[in-house]
């Protein structure tokens, strides 16, 4: 299952039927949007601990879990 970039390339390129130009450009803008996330999240890794980040992201995702189970269960 392709994501929103992958829909939106395949709807340009039906639209402007031109395969080179359309993957050229999305290629250059997922290379603009990603790049410096790349670089910074390089950066980042080096300052905070990859297994506090990791610890963090699994309680938020527990707690948002917990949430939404909450939210369908009518507890809140």
């Amino acid at each position: 299952m392709g994501d929103k970039t992958q829909i939106a390339t395949i709807a340009l390129g039906a639209q402007y039927h031109s395969v080179l130009v359309v993957t050229a450009g999305t290629t250059l803008g997922m290379m603009l949007a990603n790049g410096p996330a790349v670089f910074l999240g390089e950066k980042l890794v080096q300052k905070v601990s990859l297994k506090l980040t990791r610890t963090v992201a699994a309680l938020l995702f527990l707690v948002l879990g917990l949430w939404q189970l909450g939210e369908v269960l009518g507890w809140f």
